[in-house]
């Protein structure tokens, strides 16, 4: 699908946290936990902090949004107590009647070469064990890297943007607090009101 890649600004923003929240809305989720998803809030509060507005990219087709992605300051905490720079991104959106089409791995493709381009060393993330590895992707636990729970399992994922970058540490992925969705529960559904 022919599509353009483009840098997020600001006269998208609402429009990319709907469509945020289209693809990502389950009902389950507002039953149990008061709110469908937290995918919107989240891209909304990177914007003013961790977010990396130059790694903050918008698919279009025809002048009409189609996908996003936006990537986060994280760190791993070394085990000798050493701050190792790495990014991650999330969420990844595709407008719901253009998902399976390849824009994801577009904008996947797209914004790991930005993030190259731009120096970063590596980026750590959480998602599909059976889609990102086709990126180069790997599982974190390959370099020695857990969760700050001191976990591993295949969602875990990590990738070098710069060979070696990871080579002979051992440490904890720490990630923005705003990842932690059940810490702003009465944020995020105050500012799902917006949205209904």
């Amino acid at each position: 699908m022919n599509i353009k890649i483009r840098k997020e600004i600001k006269k998208d923003y609402f429009e990319v946290e709907r469509i945020t929240r289209d693809a990502f809305y389950n009902e389950k989720d507002f039953k149990e936990k008061g709110f469908g998803c937290s995918e919107h809030f989240m891209v909304n509060q990177l914007r003013e902090k961790d977010g990396i507005m130059d790694l903050d990219f918008v698919a279009e087709k025809n002048n009409e949004i189609v996908g996003h992605i936006i990537y986060s300051q994280a760190i791993i905490k070394t085990i000798d107590n050493k701050t190792i720079n790495v990014i991650t991104f999330g969420p990844l959106t595709i407008k719901k009647e253009y998902q399976n089409k390849g824009i994801g791995s577009q904008l996947m493709l797209y914004s790991i070469n930005e993030a190259k381009k731009l120096g970063y060393g590596a980026i750590l993330f959480f998602g599909h064990p059976n889609y990102y590895p086709r990126f180069g992707f790997t599982q974190a636990k390959n370099y020695n890297i857990t969760t700050k729970n001191n976990e591993n399992f295949p969602a875990f994922m990590a990738m070098e943007l710069i060979p070696d970058y990871l080579k002979g540490i051992k440490g904890k992925f720490i990630e923005s607090e705003i990842f932690d969705e059940m810490a702003y529960q009465n944020e995020i559904i105050e500012y799902d009101n917006k949205f209904k």
